[in-house]
């Protein structure tokens, strides 16, 4: 992913390979990133950071970093090998906002960080605005053309992250622990029953809607723009620019395609 985002993000890891890990996940993300060994040390720089990266390891011989006290916005990400339900609970109560398991392939780690700090950058401007749609994160509401779709809460965080990560394929184990809060490894019928109310509340397998969001069997969901064709014989992506909204136009990096190829394997 290419970006020229200058927002720079703290990492605190008293492990090499952790360290390393994440400063090539966030430099592919576009962000810079300061590395620390504890929370005094990060505490002691003068740098500004917008999130914060806290990797913690159950085998390392080094004490462990705990949670820094959160400033503000500021958004921190916990990435462990520790996946027990009493560490992950722990951890989201004393200010973490993500808690992922540091042992997933590498390619799931990239996505779920940039996710996680993308819903960060749009948490801070309070509105996501994806024409015809426009999402009100204040009052936690979403309209179409100015008129208010009435969604129940948990529908309303799905279609807001789905919008928020839209031209990707959302994972099911994704959207069960950034959506529902529930381990990864739950029955994924809540999302598909959340999928097929909000597909009909708002309209979003209707042509005229202009998006489609499209269950991909036993993976997940992706939200894509109709106007989007396929050349699937090279795998290759292109965009009807004409017909798609002002605001995915030459936008910024989070309005272009994560992937150049695709599942197609629908219901």
């Amino acid at each position: 992913m290419e970006s020229s985002n200058t927002d720079k993000v703290a990492v605190i890891a008293n492990v090499l390979s952790d360290s390393q890990l994440m400063k090539q996940l966030l430099q592919k993300a576009g962000y810079d990133a300061g590395v620390f060994d504890s929370n005094d040390s990060l505490h002691a720089a003068s740098a500004v950071h917008s999130a914060t990266i806290v990797c913690h390891r159950r085998s390392a011989s080094a004490p462990q970093p705990g949670l820094p006290i959160c400033a503000g916005d500021q958004r921190i990400v916990v990435f462990s090998d520790c996946t027990s339900e009493q560490s992950i609970v722990r951890a989201l109560e004393e200010g973490a906002h993500h808690y992922f398991d540091i042992a997933e392939p590498t390619l799931v780690l990239q996505a779920r960080l940039e996710a996680a700090l993308r819903q960060h950058s749009l948490q801070a401007k309070r509105i996501l605005d994806v024409a015809p749609f426009k999402f009100n994160l204040e009052r936690r509401s979403v309209y179409k053309d100015g008129k208010l779709i009435n969604l129940s809460p948990k529908e309303y965080e799905f279609a807001y992250y789905l919008f928020a990560n839209r031209h990707r394929v959302v994972v099911n184990s994704e959207l069960m622990t950034s959506v529902w809060s529930l381990p990864s490894s739950m029955d994924a019928r809540r999302i598909d029953t959340a999928a097929c109310r909000v597909r009909k509340k708002m309209q979003l397998s209707d042509a005229s809607g202009g998006w489609n969001l499209r269950r991909i069997r036993r993976v997940g969901y992706e939200l894509l723009w109709r106007g989007e064709l396929e050349i699937q014989d090279h795998g290759v992506r292109q965009l009807d620019v004409a017909r798609m909204p002002p605001n995915l136009k030459a936008g910024t990096p989070t309005e272009a395609p994560t992937r150049e190829t695709r599942i197609r394997e629908t219901a």
